[in-house]
């Protein structure tokens, strides 16, 4: 995954032209978001087409107010589709297991 920090964050934010379609957002004290690490960095290597930038929630205050992020680990989903991306992104909250990430990436079109 490729960390972001600074003004990368700003791409992100709502009504701005998304450069990354998934952004895992985690924090470093918590286990669940390195098991969820360890499960999107098992398909970023099976599937080369698979980009997923990341950040750590410590750094992402105003993101995570922006996007309104409930808990960690979170995976945002941008579409491909102009509306899509203007309504916000979509948000994975739960991890289940790789087949089922998988799954909702590629329902998602990053597959």
């Amino acid at each position: 995954m490729n960390p972001v920090r600074g003004l990368e964050l700003q791409n992100f934010m709502p009504g701005r032209p998304v450069s990354w379609r998934a952004l895992y957002v985690y924090s470093p004290f918590c286990g669940t978001c390195r098991l969820a690490e360890r499960m999107l960095t098992l398909l970023e290597q099976s599937y080369p087409q698979l980009a997923i930038a990341s950040v750590n929630v410590l750094d992402a205050a105003e993101l995570v107010q922006a996007h309104r992020i409930k808990s960690i680990p979170c995976l945002l989903l941008w579409g491909e589709d102009t509306t899509e991306r203007e309504s916000g992104p979509e948000k994975i909250y739960a991890f289940h297991s790789v087949t089922y990430m998988y799954e909702r990436l590629k329902g998602g079109g990053l597959l």
